[in-house]
């Protein structure tokens, strides 16, 4: 029986995973070699996922970020400098930043509102590290950097999508 976690061998009725103690109580022996989904989120880069990317300077005003944003429907915009990640523009800031008692003028800069030096993940990073970066984050969206040095943006609904789409 194949651990779902690790990919072990076990014995056949073996309860639990020899090498990582997964249990392998409720295993459906239907699966007829279809990857599990436990597995497949652990082996999966962040290729496999769709992703988003709209960039703009640090000098480029709020209220232009924010209708590009509504234009590409994206909850996010990179701030690049030179090809250089600086910061990342989201929804939580425009909120947070543009709006009520404290808000900053729409003119603002964008680096003026933008959360800086955000956490990258590698597009060779597991789905599921991108899972735990945007759970103990609490992020929606997070950069990822190319092979080629580029920068995408995927997201939670992009994983969910991902999820909704396999065969399991």
């Amino acid at each position: 029986m194949i651990c779902p976690s690790c990919g072990y061998d076990n014995i056949e009725g073996t309860d639990r995973c020899e090498e990582c103690t997964t249990s392998l109580f409720n295993l459906d022996e239907s699966q007829g070699g279809k990857r599990v989904l436990s597995r497949s989120v652990m082996e999966d880069d962040l290729t496999k996922l769709e992703n988003d990317f709209l960039a703009v300077t640090p000098e480029t005003p709020a209220s232009e970020v924010v209708n590009h944003m509504k234009q590409a429907r994206l909850g996010c915009a990179l701030v690049l400098e030179d090809g250089k990640l600086v910061g990342i523009f989201t929804e939580r800031d425009l909120l947070s930043k543009l709006t009520g008692h404290a808000a900053h003028s729409p003119a603002t800069p964008v680096k003026q509102l933008m959360s800086a030096n955000p956490e990258i993940l590698l597009e060779t990073d597991s789905i599921a590290a991108a899972l735990n970066k945007m759970s103990m984050g609490r992020y929606r969206h997070i950069p990822v950097q190319k092979s080629d040095g580029s920068y995408c943006v995927t997201s939670i609904r992009h994983v969910l999508k991902y999820l909704a789409q396999s065969q399991w």
